[in-house]
């Protein structure tokens, strides 16, 4: 791996640990101290991480596969397709083929991402504080607001 390689994924690292912090990074430590133990436990649920979302850690199969299949059923017969999606023979596509994100990666300015719709947003967890879900190509994916970072994502939701 070259050297400049080596320096952008230590980078992306970085920016994802200092993302994962969140403004809770930032508080003083004297704050932290402050803090009573039992508000420490009740601010973040057992076995869950309180400093952010893991890479690739969020969607679950149980989530990917309901998502998929209320894509199908909403879109399959439908004369409509989500924004960001045309009709293309008997089902939607995205105008541009190929996938120019990845988890881990921030998402470039020329990459048309789209709300993701609320048919879809109902099969979903909520998205944690300080993320949203956009819609890219065939992709669901787990956005950092701040940065743009792609957290997690759901491939080829058209099935």
């Amino acid at each position: 791996m070259s050297p400049s390689k080596q320096f952008r994924c230590l980078l992306a690292v970085a920016v994802a640990m200092l993302a994962a912090a969140g403004p809770a990074g930032a508080a003083k430590p004297e704050a932290k101290q402050a803090q009573a133990p039992a508000e420490q436990a009740a601010s973040s649920p057992p076995g869950k991480a309180s400093y952010g979302v893991k890479f690739g850690g969020f969607f679950n199969e149980q989530h990917k596969k309901a998502v998929r299949a209320a894509f199908a059923q909403r879109y399959a017969r439908a004369k409509d397709c989500p924004e960001g999606m045309e009709r293309a023979a008997k089902k939607c596509a995205p105008p541009v083929e190929g996938r120019y994100w990845a988890v881990g990666q921030t998402l470039q300015p020329a990459v048309k991402a789209h709300p993701v719709p609320d048919a879809i947003k109902a099969k979903l967890p909520p998205a944690p504080d300080g993320y949203e879900y956009l819609m890219a190509g065939q992709d669901i994916l787990l956005v950092s607001k701040a940065i743009h970072l792609v957290v997690d994502m759901i491939e080829d939701v058209t099935g």
